[in-house]
Order: C-alpha cells, then structure tokens, then sequence
C-alpha cells in the first residue's frame, strides 16, 4: 500500500472546531472532537493527530475510537480504501487517517469519539488536569473554538481552579455550579495551542489510579499566578500599542496631506486666468501636431501618446504632403474577401518636428527600406523581426511627443516633477491603506484609522487631477483646441459658409483621427462635401471611395498600428490570576498534547 503526501494548508480552512471532555470518576474521560474541513483543492484524505505523549504520572492512552465524517461512521482498516480509517500509535502519538476523497467546495464534518485514561493525575492535596487540548501542529487557523470541559460533580467556588494558556484573545468561563469549564475563541491562529489547566479536590476522582504522593496545589496556584501577571502585562502593553498606532496613523494622515498641498502650492501657485473658450473653433488654433495636441489635452488622465496619436500622426504628414498613400490593387479571389493593401512613400522630410522625425526614421529607415513601407510591415515587425526593437523606437516616439508638448508653452514649469511626486505620494498612501487593513484585521490598529487615510487617498487623487497646469498661453489654447474639437464633433449641424477650405480638412481628418471621431466627420462631410470637393483632398478620396466601397483608411492605419503596438507590448513582456472566569493566560503549565494537529492528503 503506497502512502499519499500531506499537502498544505491552502488546500483546506477549518470552519468549526468542537471538544467535549466528559471526565469520569476514575480520572479517564470520553472524549468528542468535531472538526469541520473546508475543502479547497482535490484531496484524498484528512489525518488528525492526537499527541498524548507525557512525562508526569503514568501513560496516557487512547482507547475504543470511533470515527465519521458527515454523519458515516468509518470502519478501522489497513486497505486504504474509501469510507475506511487507519490509527496508528508511535509512542502516544496517535495518528487518525481518514480515507475520503473531496473536491474544492466540499465539506467533510469529522467526529471522532474515543476514551482517554489516565488524564487527571492525583496529588496528595489536589487532582490536575493539565492539557493541551488544541495542540501546536495545526497548519491552519481554527475558527469558531469551543472547548467544554465537564467534571463529575458540581463545585463551591473556591474549589475549582482553571486557567487557559494560548492566545491572549481566548475567553474562559468556569462554572463551579455546574462542574464545567468552557472555552471559547472566535480564530486561533496556526500553530498556536490551546491548554487548559484545572485543578480540584481528590474526592471527585477518588477511584484514579494516575497518584502521584507529593503536595501540589500551592505551587500551581502560584505558577498560574505568574503566568496570569505577565498575560495581563502583555494585554496592557497590547492595548497601548492599539492605542498609540491607532492614534499615529489618524495623526499622520492629516500630516501627510498638509505636506502634499505644500508641495503643491509651492510648486504651483495659485493662478487667475483670463478669457472664455469659444464654442466652435473653425481654423487649426496653432501648428502643434496631432499627437501634442493630443497629449496636452488628455492631461493630466493620460501623459503618454497612444497608438490612434500615432495614426493620426502619419495621416497629418500625408496630408502635409511629406508621405503619400499607395494602394495595391486586390486581388479577385473566390473565396476570400478583396482587401487592398496600402503602402507608404516617403516624398520629403521638410519642416518635421523632433517627434515626426523620428517617427518618420523608425518607419522608413528601421522597418522599410528608406523609402517605402507597408501597413503589413508595420504590423508584422515586431513577431518577424524585434518586439523588443519595436517598443525601444515606439517609446523614443512618446518620449519626443512628451517633451514637445512640455515645450510647447501650455504647461506651467515643473509639471512634469509634480505629477511623478504625486504618484509615489498615492503609491505611499495606498501602501498604508493597505497596511492598516491588514492592521485591523489582527487587531493592531482600529478600523477607524482608515477612515482619515481613506479620506487623505481620495483627496490627494482629486488634488492630483485637478492641478493648475496650463500657463495663461496654454489656457487659451486648451480651450481653442476643445473648441476646434467640438467643433469637428458637431459639423453635421454646423453652416458649411463658416467652415474653412475645403483643403484644409485632410489635416482635420487626422486631427479627427487622434481625437477618436474620425468616422463621424467623414460621414458628415459626405453629406455636405460634394465627391469633387473630396477628391481635391487626399485623404478624403481614401475616406469617401476607398476601394472595396468606402473603406476607411484612417481605421485601418488605427487597426494595423494597434495590432503591431499590441503584438510589440505582448513579445517583449510575457506573459486571570485567581483562576476564575476571565482571559487566557500566555505561556505554558506545562500540559501534554503539545503536538496535536491535523490537516489533509
């Protein structure tokens, strides 16, 4: 018969963890675990064991299990087969192993009942209980704890004693009256052991052969007197610490924030701009091209270009008359859609600007042959020849696009610096965030001090999106350059009489193009342009005929471009102290059962 591995705790949570010790007259008792298994991966088995190792009184042993999992009794076997259990004893080290496979989401309820002899030792002037009953080995918290504890007869208060050692958040209730110690915890944490200490006259187990002949009783009270003091020292140096985080971190939130709008005003003094944007714009508001323009105007949301800026970006210089458009002819197959396939031409390299330039580099001397380059090659350069290529000349083009609208005269000095401080500071803040959730989880610091961070977060954000960039310059033309924009956007409703040659609208498809609403001006312009107006135009011949009717050249620079940009990101990054009803005490009396635990196969 082989043997299973034991697998880690991640593949189960324990929801439930029951135990009733009923002690008998002779010092035994009978004994009912019940432990809950949330399962979360496929197993085949859970294992309980039941560490009763001791070196005071005489052996402790396990006798007459009996074992089921959600109300099926378990037969005792050696085979390994399902629905079995397998109990083995190494030096009273008993180990249950229960035959039961289970999938993620399942439940399995464990009962396991036996008799354990010799439990309460017999002193001269007092009967011990000294156990732990959750042992050290569990890999898992254990929520929802309950440990009852029931003696054979009722007590005067002064006669019974107990204490309970493991985490601090435990409570123990004892009951005199009715002979029962109960034990409660919402979660004991992994590997952390729960003991019960409870001494009593002899007279209650007079019939225990587990004697020792020697005077126990004061010494026990006055351990459990020591342990008692330093659980409540620890309590105390917990509840300052509660006190003094709580307070730090609803102290430094305000803190913080008053140091970002420092740096905010010192960086960005308080501007008044003069002036109202216009409705409509009619004529390009200066000669930025489209992906600065672009840029500018997405600040402060998004401060690099993208790939439509890209687009629109060869479109402008087409119209410029610094490239030209060529088309192959489809050809005529049976089955397959006709596709024309477009090409680029290089005709001159006058009056670029730094990021034309080398956008117009990348594609004609890197990916096409210095004169001419494909959409098909663009698109397929980083799979056949360099993603990593690709994205270094892909970024420099942002990298130029960026520092021409910084140089642009719109935004105010230091911007740039600004908003990357403003970043680390969110970054900082939501790393606190984070860190006093985790705090409150365990109780380390009050959920409250969430409340002023949460609210110092979602300021500095709207501080960080509502910045006074622009320069009085750049606020005119902002609101020019929206103007313009919305303009394009409602020139189906516009009086043609106002709008400008019809020569200048192949530069403001590519505007268009950038700003995301290139198929409508297209469709308005074949409403309002006659088919010879447009085929003055270069790119509104493309726009309005195309080939195949009415294919959309703008959309497909877009798709190729997007397609290589995609490809190109993809390749280069793959994927208590009188012994009463109160608190736990930390430490240990020195109970056995130390090694219990459990877990699944």
């Amino acid at each position: 018969m082989f043997s299973q591995p034991v697998q880690a705790a991640d593949t189960y949570d324990i929801s439930r963890y029951q135990v009733n010790v009923d002690v008998q007259p002779d010092g035994g008792a009978q004994v009912e675990q019940k432990t809950v298994f949330d399962i979360q991966d496929d197993i085949h088995g859970v294992y309980i064991n039941q560490n009763l190792q001791t070196n005071v009184g005489q052996p402790k042993k396990l006798v007459n299990p009996q074992v089921a999992v959600n109300g099926h009794p378990f037969s005792q076997s050696e085979s390994g087969t399902e629905g079995t259990y397998s109990l083995t004893d190494a030096q009273q080290n008993y180990r249950f192993k229960l035959y039961q496979t289970a999938q993620d989401g399942n439940q399995l309820a464990v009962t396991l009942k036996y008799q354990l002899q010799n439990l309460i030792i017999n002193y001269r002037d007092t009967a011990e209980l000294n156990w732990k009953v959750i042992g050290d080995a569990w890999d898992s918290d254990l929520q929802n704890v309950q440990v009852v504890i029931q003696l054979p007869t009722t007590f005067k208060k002064a006669d019974l004693k107990s204490w309970t050692h493991g985490n601090l958040d435990g409570q123990q209730v004892v009951e005199p009256d009715k002979g029962r110690v109960t034990i409660k915890l919402a979660n004991n944490p992994a590997n952390q052991f729960v003991e019960s200490h409870i001494i009593f006259p002899t007279a209650v187990t007079a019939a225990n052969p587990n004697q020792i002949d020697q005077s126990r009783r004061a010494a026990i009270i006055k351990q459990e007197a020591r342990l008692a003091q330093q659980a409540n020292q620890e309590r105390k140096a917990q509840k300052r610490r509660y006190w003094l985080l709580s307070i730090g971190a609803v102290v430094l939130a305000p803190g913080m924030f008053l140091l970002i709008l420092r740096k905010i005003r010192k960086t960005l003094p308080v501007m008044t701009y003069t002036g109202q944007a216009p409705e409509h714009v009619y004529d390009l508001p200066d000669e930025n091209g489209p992906a600065v323009v672009c840029q500018l105007l997405a600040l402060p949301i998004t401060e690099t270009a993208g790939a439509e800026s890209l687009s629109a970006t060869i479109l402008d210089l087409v119209a410029r008359k610094n490239l030209t458009i060529d088309v192959q002819e489809p050809k005529k197959e049976l089955f397959h859609k006709k596709t024309p396939q477009f090409s680029l031409t290089l005709v001159n390299r006058n009056q670029l600007s730094h990021s034309e330039k080398k956008l117009v580099s990348w594609l004609f001397d890197v990916i096409g042959d210095g004169q001419h380059v494909s959409l098909f090659e663009i698109e397929k350069y980083p799979k056949r020849h360099s993603a990593k290529l690709f994205n270094q000349h892909y970024h420099g083009w942002q990298t130029a696009v960026a520092t021409e609208a910084s140089r642009s005269g719109w935004l105010r000095e230091h911007i740039a610096e600004l908003m990357t401080s403003l970043n680390y500071w969110l970054i900082g803040l939501g790393a606190l965030f984070l860190i006093l959730i985790f705090g409150a989880l365990i109780g380390l610091v009050a959920w409250w001090t969430l409340i002023p961070m949460g609210l110092v977060f979602i300021l500095t954000v709207w501080r960080r999106f509502n910045l006074q960039l622009w320069t009085q310059l750049g606020y005119e033309k902002r609101g020019e350059w929206q103007g313009f924009k919305q303009m394009l956007k409602d020139i189906s409703t516009l009086d043609m009489a106002n709008v400008p040659d019809v020569l200048l609208w192949d530069r403001y498809l590519s505007y268009a193009t950038a700003f995301g609403i290139a198929d409508k001006v297209v469709k308005a312009l074949k409403i309002r342009l006659t088919p010879e107006q447009l085929q003055t135009m270069p790119l509104g011949y493309y726009y309005y005929y195309g080939y195949t009717g009415g294919l959309n050249i703008g959309q497909s620079f877009t798709t190729a471009l997007n397609s290589s940009v995609g490809s190109a990101v993809s390749a280069a990054n793959p994927t208590s102290v009188s012994g009463g009803s109160g608190g736990f005490s930390g430490g240990s009396s020195g109970g056995f059962g130390g090694g219990s635990g459990g877990g699944t196969f």
